[in-house]
This record gives C-alpha cells, structure tokens and sequence, in this order.
C-alpha cells in the first residue's frame, strides 16, 4: 500500500493540473496515484498493473489489472488505496465541468447511478483499447483554449462517455439478467419510465402499475439488474434531479419545490437538508463557490 510519504508528494503535484481543469496523467509516471483528485473530480482509471480497493456505502470494492475504475467525486468513497506496483491511467475531471460536457444528454441519470453502484468493471482487451484511444482524445485537447478547442474537449468527454456506457450496457445489467430478456426489458422500461416521471411520480407502485407487475416483482427485477431496489433507484433519482436543479439553474427553491411535486415548501426544505445535509440555499451557495474554484 502506498506510503504517507507518496501520499505527501502527490499532494505536491497537484498544483500542474491542466488550466481546462480535466487532467489526463499516467501513474505513477506523473503522478503517484489518481486518489488526490478524488472529492473535487470525477476520477476515471484503467489498472494496468497491481490492485487497490476502497469503500463505497459500507461496500469494499476491489480492482486489479484490466479493470475500470469511476470514483464519483461526490459518492462518499472512503479507505482508497494502491498497492505499491500500481500502475494505470486515469482521467480527473472537475464535477462542474460535466455540467458543460454532457448537456443533460450523455452523463444521463441511470448511467450516473450505474456507475454510483458499480464503480468497478473488467475490460476485454478491445474495450480496454478503445477507452485509452478516448483518454488520448481528450489528453490531446486539453490545451485548446478558445471557444471551439472547448467544444472539442467536450465532445471528446462525450465519447468516451458514450463508449463507457455502451460496455456498462452488456456488463452491469445485461450479464446480470442474462437468458431473462423479459427482466431485462422490464428493468430498462422502469429506468426510461423513471427519467421521464421521477419529477413527480416517486411510489413503486406507481411503476409497478405501469408496467403491469406487482411492486414485489419491480424491486425484485431490479435488485437481480443492479443490486438495488425499485425504492432506492427512485430516491436516487429524485435526488439527483433536486440536485441537477439546485446546482445548475437559478429556479427559486419554490418553484423547485413544485416542479418536483414535493407536498410543501417547508417539506422540500427538510428534505435537501436530510438528503445533502444543508438547506437548499446553503447547497446552492456551496457547490457553486467548488465550480468557481474547480
């Protein structure tokens, strides 16, 4: 494991991070390991030798050679380390840039907390391929600096979004529910179901009725596809959109409140500050002064 010596002198580098904000590096050539990022960035790494592991929700995760790591820099990840023989490249990228990149259209919510529950996934050797070929991409962009440097930049993070997801799509459910097409399908339908609805319909049943099943069999179909039950998939959602609105629009938090369906202004409030731990005006005030840092 990595010494708190290795642990002082990656904090040291941290200062040459890329003016655009993402950072694409090699470890430990460049730096000693992607775990300074990890708070202020999304963190993205392909293992190419060695192992590591860290803990997520109360749940120990584990990686070695070949595997894809995404630690989401807002996921709570804790006890992250390296064996000293690691080596790997990685992808730090600022949590507001992504509200620029995907547009509301590539870090879609299902994919966000695909990732949130299974941060950990092995790569074939094409795959492992053609996620290097995208961080070169990207590394290659990351000095343009006018209007249309930038879009490229974005669009660079796009793709290689779009490829991560495309992998996850076999991986993370499809192999899950493998030889069960009809639970495949139906866990799928929930998750369009639940990005078109989740602003105001939040009760299992509610879906359940949709898509002609009992409650009992959604949860269950789910917790088979993910490891999690049609309940938590919809808190997760309902909080991830409260936060998509209260980051990156200037709604009043009324207005907000409503969109949402929530019963009461006074009821939305209680539920930003039990969710993210601070009212909706302090959160506001919070992640915007990150972005403005980030």
């Amino acid at each position: 494991m990595r010494s708190p010596q290795s642990v002082s002198l990656f904090v040291h580098f941290m200062s040459h991070i890329s003016h655009q904000g993402a950072q694409v590096f090699l470890c430990p050539q460049d730096y000693i390991s992607p775990a300074g990022f990890y708070g202020s960035h999304h963190i993205h790494f392909i293992c190419f030798t060695g192992e590591g592991s860290f803990k997520c929700n109360g749940v120990r995760h584990s990686f070695a050679k070949d595997d894809l790591v995404i630690l989401q820099g807002d996921s709570g990840c804790t006890e992250l380390f390296f064996s000293e023989d690691f080596s790997g490249k990685a992808l730090a990228v600022p949590r507001g840039f992504l509200h620029n990149a995907h547009n509301g259209n590539v870090w879609t919510t299902s994919g966000f907390l695909q990732t949130k529950a299974h941060p950990v996934t092995r790569l074939e050797h094409g795959e492992r391929e053609l996620l290097l070929a995208d961080f070169a991409a990207i590394a290659q962009r990351l000095s343009r600096t006018g209007d249309f440097g930038r879009q490229s930049l974005y669009h660079s993070f796009q793709v290689l979004m779009y490829d991560i997801w495309d992998i996850y799509d076999h991986k993370a459910v499809s192999s899950r529910l493998s030889g069960n097409d009809d639970a495949a399908f139906v866990f799928m339908r929930f998750q369009e179901l639940l990005k078109a609805h989740c602003d105001s319909e939040r009760t299992v049943a509610w879906y359940a009725d949709k898509l002609n099943i009992t409650p009992r069999k959604l949860s269950r179909v789910c917790l088979d596809a993910s490891g999690s039950g049609a309940s938590e998939w919809i808190g997760q959602h309902t909080a991830l959109r409260v936060k998509e609105l209260l980051e990156s629009t200037d709604l009043p938090f009324e207005e907000i409140s409503d969109r949402m369906n929530f019963s009461s202004s006074s009821y939305f409030t209680r539920y930003v500050t039990k969710v993210f731990g601070s009212t909706p005006s302090e959160y506001r005030r919070k992640m915007r002064a990150k972005s403005r840092q980030s």
